[in-house]
């Protein structure tokens, strides 16, 4: 388990995620990081998916080397700083409580906000084609024959 991951950023993501989180950021996650640890760190820290408004290029490609998907879902992004920003917005990194479904051949991803009878809705997202589900399902391109 990589306990550095995202260790740059803030400290206390290490005390904070948990395997099986979902890390959702903001625009352009991955600019800056041109090496492949950047996108190997967060699927070695247990975290299977990260949800970002916009990917930069190269984080994109390494991801999918690596098995781990990204959707862009800039909805998301917006209805969390909506509903987080009366806070102050100062934190780095945070719990929301919130529940993603990701139904991959529906290109759709189904947001619950936060506990049992909390507001859920769907939005569309992109689809992801036969070659990188094909590498996402044998471990990334080290697996691939």
């Amino acid at each position: 388990m990589s306990l550095l991951c995202m260790e740059n950023y803030n400290p206390a993501f290490r005390s904070l995620a948990r395997e099986g989180h979902i890390l959702i950021s903001g625009y352009n996650f991955g600019c800056g990081s041109s090496r492949e640890q950047a996108a190997t760190a967060i699927p070695n820290r247990g975290i299977p998916l990260v949800v970002a408004g916009s990917f930069s290029n190269i984080f994109a490609r390494d991801s999918i080397n690596n098995a781990l998907l990204g959707p862009k879902i800039p909805a998301l992004v917006k209805r969390l700083r909506e509903v987080f920003s009366g806070d102050g917005g100062t934190a780095l990194t945070r719990r929301t409580g919130w529940w993603l479904e990701w139904d991959v051949a529906g290109c759709e991803v189904l947001v619950r906000e936060g506990g049992e009878g909390a507001r859920e809705w769907r939005v569309g997202v992109g689809s992801v084609g036969r070659g990188v589900q094909e590498i996402v399902a044998k471990g990334g391109v080290g697996g691939v024959d």
